[in-house]
């Protein structure tokens, strides 16, 4: 694949020589080191041909040390965010290594800095380019910047190590890690705000199901007292409700507005991961729903568009300003 096949891409700069630093591998001081003893072996003892060899020899290594240098120098690079993931688990980036000239680049090596992964081997055809993914831990909401990368490369004989450093413009959106084992939507009472037909205010289209323990944010309306009575108050458990048989088919289908506001008893990072816990509930089950978050207020609806908008809003919630622009 060709780079001219993608314009769109924000291409950096080509690699300049004076970016790019060299130093002797292994092999090359070990190498150093026979040209060493095979230099006083013809002084010692005067050997035309040792000589020549060892000048042939050292022209080797400096003719490496330059072909090591220019495998790096003049490449362009270019970076693309991944999609956005949740908090827990890797974020991913494409880097894209876009060679100008008409020499062919070999065994160049990307290693990502603070990246477990074992570095990635790349290698670039005359007027080409190569893709390489590289994922890195997401632990927090928000964004997530692409981690500083080392290219480096000892093509052709291995004698230096050429390389240098490279920090990608990319980043990845983080969303709140969701809630495991979160409750049930809330219908009537509780962390939401429902807007649905007047028949389900009156009671008349919901029923009990059943009760659970009580968990952090659930509304002091739906305690069971009854239950709670006959563990002397030991434990706490909260009713639990579901539309009736014979409600109208409409019924299920009322919106609700997920409100943190309601969430006053959980910490502010556990009422956001309720909250995403909840939108991907709600738009697995289908029922529309909207959000309040602070001063921020989404009309309730269904789909992937009105996922991602509660979800981006959860993960820039309470951020600088500066972090929270696109």
């Amino acid at each position: 694949m060709r780079w001219r096949d993608h314009p769109w891409l924000p291409v950096r700069p080509w690699l300049g020589a004076q970016r790019v630093h060299i130093r002797p591998s292994r092999a090359g001081l070990a190498f150093a080191a026979l040209l060493l003893a095979l230099w006083i072996a013809a002084v010692n003892y005067r050997l035309g041909l040792g000589y020549a060899l060892t000048y042939f020899a050292a022209a080797c290594a400096i003719a490496d040390m330059l072909f090591a240098s220019r495998n790096l120098a003049g490449l362009a690079l270019a970076a693309t965010s991944g999609q956005p993931v949740f908090a827990g688990s890797h974020a991913f980036f494409t880097l894209r290594l876009i060679n100008r000239s008409a020499r062919p680049r070999h065994a160049i090596r990307l290693a990502a800095h603070g990246s477990a992964a074992a570095p990635s081997l790349a290698d670039i055809a005359a007027h080409g380019d190569t893709a390489v993914s590289i994922g890195v831990a997401a632990q927090q909401r928000g964004w997530r910047d692409a981690p500083a990368v080392r290219l480096s490369g000892s093509f052709p004989l291995g004698l230096f190590v050429a390389w240098c450093h490279w920090q990608p413009e990319a980043r990845v959106l983080v969303y709140p890690r969701p809630e495991p084992n979160a409750p049930p939507l809330p219908l009537l009472a509780g962390p939401a705000r429902r807007t649905a037909p007047a028949t389900h205010a009156s009671g008349g289209a919901l029923e009990l199901a059943g009760v659970r323990a009580y968990q952090p944010g659930d509304s002091l309306r739906r305690l069971a007292w009854r239950q709670i009575a006959r563990q002397d108050g030991a434990h706490l458990f909260s009713k639990q409700f579901q539309p009736a048989a014979d409600a109208p088919a409409g019924a299920a289908r009322g919106s609700i507005v997920l409100d943190d506001a309601t969430l006053h008893a959980l910490a502010p990072e556990a009422r956001l991961s309720r909250l995403a816990a909840w939108v991907l509930q709600a738009e697995r089950t289908g029922q529309p729903y909207g959000l309040r978050l602070g001063a921020l207020t989404l009309a309730p609806a269904l789909g992937a568009s009105q996922r991602d908008a509660c979800l981006r809003a959860l993960a820039l919630h309470g951020l600088p300003q500066h972090e929270a622009m696109t």
